[in-house]
């Protein structure tokens, strides 16, 4: 039978789950975006990171400016344990390398000018889920974001109302 608690600590339990679910949700987006994002040059997908108080920067330089992306192995993805902070402490995720603005198309790559999406017209295979220049747009806009953010919170113990149907041609 499980333990009855007296009501006065009902603020401090929730705001607690709500804390651990915070940190799991961030985890559960880490784990995605390196399944989702770039790895050709063996450096982007590996260079998420969920950090507590300010963004991440994006510093890293690329490992190898000269890689053939057909010969690349793509590096399995990691799950990173869950961040507990304060409930108005922000938890980000971010990219560290340096060139994370062009992978999302908002930038010319550092290396050659090129932008991300004109790999695509040289049938450059970049992005494992799906294989499109806005790869991340897709990720932020058909509830994938929204998925991982409540697979998080489930893990603590809140139940989503929403259920989510992935829309045709899409995986999760």
């Amino acid at each position: 039978m499980p333990k009855i608690k007296d009501l006065k600590h009902l603020t401090g339990d929730l705001a607690y789950m709500i804390m651990k679910g915070k940190g799991e949700a961030a985890s559960e987006i880490h784990f995605s975006l390196q399944n989702r994002s770039p790895w050709f040059t063996g450096t982007f997908n590996t260079a998420w990171e969920v950090k507590a108080g300010s963004p991440v920067a994006p510093t890293i330089p690329r490992k190898d400016n000269n890689i053939d992306a057909r010969k690349t192995s793509r590096k399995a993805p990691s799950r990173t344990n869950p961040i507990v902070t304060s409930l108005t402490k922000a938890i980000y995720v971010g990219n560290k390398a340096e060139y994370a603005g062009f992978v999302i198309n908002a930038m010319r790559s550092p290396y050659d000018g090129k932008m991300y999406e004109d790999l695509f017209a040289e049938k450059r295979k970049t992005t494992p889920k799906p294989n499109v220049p806005f790869w991340y747009y897709v990720y932020l806009q058909n509830n994938f974001l929204e998925k991982d953010i409540n697979k998080g919170f489930q893990i603590v113990g809140f139940k989503p109302k929403r259920n989510y149907t992935m829309h045709k041609g899409t995986s999760a």
